[in-house]
């Protein structure tokens, strides 16, 4: 991971593979993973501390990683179709960031700001490649986890949008 990729405010943390395992293990990421595969996977994982009002990443930005919050809050931020912005939702820990882009390839659908100073657990597309290459089992079960986080999103979002059509 070359770190030019992130903002300069985004400061390493070195955390175990334990450490990242127990970090892990409280997402809905590592639901239904064992202890032995949290451990696998934290091993592809990297921390990073992330000051409050850091941009994580801008809409139409190329998809590198994805993230996992482990402490602190951001913000998701829309443009509208006149380039307003509008907070969209905001994510506390134990919610990922950046899959969708990391699955799909396509550019950044949102603007993520730190809301608050961050623990970040950070999976980029190269360490993701990789482990679908050496634990393609695990990766599966990882691309399972992340399509029915995105999955409940879409059923939330779609929730929320008949609601607003019906008024």
């Amino acid at each position: 991971m070359h770190t030019n990729e992130f903002p300069r405010s985004f400061s390493e943390e070195l955390l175990t593979r334990e450490q990242k395992a127990e970090l892990l293990e409280k997402t809905p990421v590592a639901k239904e993973m064992d202890w032995r595969e949290l451990q696998t996977l934290a091993g592809y994982f990297a921390g990073y501390r992330v000051g409050s009002g850091t941009v994580i990443f801008n809409q139409d930005d190329p998809g590198h990683f994805m993230g996992v919050i482990c402490q602190g809050r951001v913000d998701i931020i829309k443009r509208d179709y006149s380039y307003a912005e509008k907070v969209i939702a905001s994510l506390g820990p134990g919610n990922t960031i950046g899959e969708m882009a990391l699955i799909d390839g396509e550019p950044r659908s949102a603007v993520v700001v730190a809301h608050s100073s961050l623990l970040i657990l950070i999976l980029t597309q190269e360490r993701f490649d990789e482990l679908a290459d050496t634990h393609p089992r695990l990766w599966g079960k990882l691309i399972l986890r992340l399509s029915r986080i995105l999955s409940k999103r879409l059923r939330l979002t779609s929730g929320v949008l008949a609601e607003y059509l019906q008024d």
